[in-house]
């Protein structure tokens, strides 16, 4: 299976030695985006929390092209969330997780990993993976400003 993973520090860029926010606030903004994704990530416009669990939810995620996809969110506090897709051709699963840098600052790491099917188109087409890698990478600094800032 082929796997993107980008790490991004938890602090605003423009502050880095300003706005810091802690495990406990950045686990609770994670939950929130599991629940309500279209305030954190641009290319998700809508979401269906379908059922709730002890340890996640189920949910259906709309994306901006029109496309509808379930997601079994598995909590695994206090550092990381596992998206478990079930009707995606292109993407089996992706981790959020946080961690800390050489410097003890927080840092927020995005996984996704390809289905059989996804890998596949990645090796037929040549735009494929660079556009997945651009659309997710691209929803970093939106989940960041919004775990920071509490949307």
């Amino acid at each position: 299976m082929t796997t993107l993973s980008w790490t991004v520090p938890m602090y605003l860029p423009e502050t880095p030695s300003g706005i810091q926010v802690n495990n406990e606030e950045l686990w609770h903004a994670m939950v929130h985006k599991a629940q309500d994704p279209a305030k954190y990530v641009p290319y998700i416009t809508g979401c269906e929390v379908l059922e709730e669990y002890a340890d996640g939810l189920l949910r259906e995620i709309t994306y901006a092209d029109g496309r509808k996809v379930s997601e079994r969110v598995v909590y695994e506090p206090p550092t990381r969330m596992t998206f478990q897709a079930h009707n995606d051709p292109d993407v089996a699963e992706i981790v959020n997780e946080i961690g800390t840098d050489g410097d003890g600052r927080p840092t927020f790491t995005l996984r996704l990993t390809l289905t059989g099917d996804g890998q596949l188109k990645g090796q037929k087409d040549p735009e494929f993976l660079p556009h997945i890698s651009k659309t997710f990478s691209s929803s970093l600094l939106p989940i960041v400003h919004g775990a920071i800032n509490g949307t």
